[in-house]
Formats: structure tokens, C-alpha cells, sequence
């Protein structure tokens, strides 16, 4: 795929192949987890405690996010291993920035969601995570340090989002990259 509005087509080429194949898959299969933990977790506080969705969604999430973690890491270790671009402009700087905000805030948040497990959480009828802290002041905090690293998070991506919708108005489209 090659980008017009770049001065040199082999080094769209470059910007193009950025991204293997897994780093990809991993990215979107991450988008869909925390796009669904964060609108399903803020939007749940909305109902009753009792309210059967916002029970499902509190069991449900957990099991998600704990799954997810593995790809998690492993989508962290191939962006930590992959070859660093030396002259950036300022723009590519923020957005590198902006995406290791974002790592770092998924890591805070899976950390902090596992601490703050308040029972055993069994994945697939297979594995039962257990309770690790149960101290109920060190659950509090872990619960409110969670949910400001959730809220960072939502922001981080928003930014992440109007960036790519703001790259694609200026007719300079970042999503081909992560379409492959």
C-alpha cells in the first residue's frame, strides 16, 4: 500500500510493514477487550448492584481481562522489541508517548484488577485465580487506583482515536497499517 502524500514511496513501504502480522491480530483482538471492559464497567455502575446485567458484566470482566492478559504481554513484548524509529518528528514522539501511556495504563489496570479481587475467580470452569490480597483497606485502595488507571486509560484512548480519525481527515489514513 502506498501512501501519496509521502515524499519517497519506499519509505511508505517502511511505514507500512511497521506492523507484523501478530502485532496486528493482538492489537485489534486489545481494542475489542478494553473497549468492552471500560464502556461495560463505567456503564454497569449506572444500574442497581442487584441488576442481573451489571452482575453478569462484574463475573464476566474478570474472566475476559484475566484471559486476555498473556496477549496482553505478548503484545507488549513485540512492541518493546520492535526496532526504535531514531529521528521522529515531534508529532511521531507524542504519538509514541501516547501509545506507551497506553501500555502502561493496560498494565496498571489488568495489575490492579487482579489485586483487587475480592473471591476466587474461575476461568472457563478451569482454573480458579485465587484471592490475593485480603486486607480490606488495601482492597479499597487497589479498587480506586484501578478505576483512576481505567479513567487515564479511556483518555489515552480517546486521544489514540482522534488521532486516527484526525490523520484520516488530513487525507494521511494510519488505519491501513493495522488492516493487513
Amino acid at each position: 500500500m502506498t501512501d501519496i502524500h509521502s515524499s519517497s514511496s519506499a519509505a511508505s513501504a517502511d511505514e507500512a510493514n511497521a506492523y507484523s502480522k501478530p502485532r496486528i491480530v493482538l492489537h485489534w483482538l486489545s481494542a475489542a477487550v478494553i473497549l468492552w471492559a471500560t464502556f461495560s464497567g463505567f456503564g454497569v455502575v449506572l444500574l442497581d448492584p442487584n441488576h442481573p446485567f451489571r452482575q453478569w458484566v462484574e463475573s464476566f470482566n474478570p474472566q475476559l481481562t484475566s484471559l486476555f492478559i498473556p496477549f496482553f504481554a505478548w503484545r507488549l513484548w513485540l512492541a518493546l522489541r520492535a526496532e526504535p524509529r531514531t529521528s521522529r518528528k515531534p508529532q511521531e514522539r507524542l504519538a509514541h508517548t501516547v501509545h506507551m501511556g497506553i501500555y502502561a495504563a493496560v498494565s496498571g489496570v489488568l495489575i490492579t484488577g487482579v489485586l483487587m479481587m475480592t473471591h476466587p475467580v474461575t476461568l472457563l470452569a478451569l482454573i480458579t485465580l485465587p484471592q490475593l490480597i485480603h486486607s480490606n483497606i488495601a482492597l479499597l485502595q487497589l479498587h480506586e487506583l484501578h478505576h483512576v488507571l481505567c479513567a487515564i486509560l479511556a483518555g489515552l484512548v480517546t486521544l489514540h482515536l482522534a488521532a486516527v480519525v484526525l490523520h484520516h481527515v488530513r487525507g494521511k489514513s494510519v488505519l491501513g497499517r493495522m488492516i493487513k
